[in-house]
């Protein structure tokens, strides 16, 4: 659909067949027949004996189907990396197909910052959902669309957009008070610079940032001291921060990552150099995907509902577009702490080997 609403497809041009799109797209011939299904109602095709699929003239914006454009700030792959963000993108896709709307991905990567509007008066977009969209700027310049906006794992609801989030202070709070009920006093908090898809900065991004909040509150109400690192995602960068840790007169007995994946990788390297999870150190994650480590213990986490969120997001997107909803929402979804196998009870007298 994409293609064919910037042009890509003439009308009256050819489209390749079921079974070569399927390749092409990598994905299954019915999931492609069930897209030339709503294409065909949308009429931006038609299927003609003999000839095949034949894109049509655009059609008119009283279509049957509306558009919802999913601008996210990431590659053209991320959206499929599971369980996350995969599982929110298919939960919010299934409950708007649900009420007749399609959803058109579009990385903000892959475009340029000028042309953006265009873009969007270019493929009619009904609404628009930001996904991990963190830009100030660019969530006002949006709003001046007067397109309905929802704003999903980034808090705007400040800039009068509704927004569904997960309650990222409480989870990292809690993964971390749990660390110091069970005796630990030196808890490091560990987090990836990344580069900003908006931006040409290296920074946190706000998920990180809450993150980092609820880590600082659960220390601060400890009277313990703040023992953060910051790292570039590379073996070498890791090696070199935990070398640096576990060179202090105190090293500390507990971590707590930003993310599942950081944590994975945390205690990949973290076995290279001899450092045990949770013997050495104890580890804790953020997403709650029951990942195991390399030693076979199910990492430590802080769970939150994905699938929940796309759905949530999804309503309350629909009941704006139908002017059901009045008022901007904020939404914040729960976070839960769960598995034990990757932290322990502090010992002192614990003595690495």
């Amino acid at each position: 659909m994409r293609h064919i609403l910037e042009g890509r497809y003439a009308p009256g041009q050819s489209l390749p067949t079921i079974h070569e799109l399927a390749k092409i797209l990598q994905v299954s011939t019915k999931t492609v027949q069930k897209a030339v299904h709503g294409l065909s109602a949308e009429g931006l095709i038609e299927a003609k004996r003999g000839v095949g699929l034949i894109v049509k003239a655009a059609p008119a914006t009283n279509a049957r189907w509306k558009r919802v454009g999913l601008l996210y700030a990431n590659t053209g792959d991320y959206l499929k990396g599971m369980p996350y963000p995969g599982t929110v993108i298919q939960a919010l896709e299934r409950e708007l197909e649900k009420s007749g709307v399609s959803l058109l991905p579009c990385s903000l990567m892959e475009i340029e910052r000028l042309n953006l509007l265009d873009i969007i008066a270019k493929r009619r977009l009904n609404a628009i959902v930001l996904f991990e969209v963190d830009s100030d700027p660019l969530i006002l310049e949006l709003r001046e669309t007067r397109l309905p906006i929802l704003s999903l794992d980034y808090d705007a609801y400040r800039h009068g957009v509704s927004s569904v989030i997960f309650d990222n202070i409480h989870g990292t709070f809690q993964a971390t008070k749990n660390l110091i009920d069970l005796g630990h006093r030196e808890i490091a908090f560990l987090r990836p610079l990344h580069k900003s898809p908006v931006s040409s900065y290296r920074s946190l991004d706000w998920v990180e940032d809450e993150r980092l909040k609820g880590y600082r509150l659960a220390m601060q109400d400890a009277a313990l001291p703040l023992l953060m690192r910051e790292y570039e995602m590379t073996p070498p960068s890791i090696q070199e921060m935990l070398k640096e840790l576990f060179a202090r007169p105190v090293p500390p007995s507990a971590a707590v990552c930003v993310s599942d994946g950081s944590a994975l990788s945390i205690a990949a390297e973290a076995a290279q150099l001899n450092i045990r999870v949770p013997e050495d150190l104890s580890l804790t994650g953020f997403g709650g995907d029951e990942w195991k480590l390399k030693s076979g213990r199910v990492l430590s986490s802080v769970r939150v509902p994905y699938a929940e969120m796309g759905r949530l997001a999804a309503q309350i997107l629909m009941g704006i577009m139908e002017r059901k909803e009045t008022k901007t929402r904020r939404e914040l979804l729960p976070a839960e702490l769960v598995g034990t196998e990757t932290v322990t009870a502090f010992e002192a007298t614990t003595v690495r080997t």
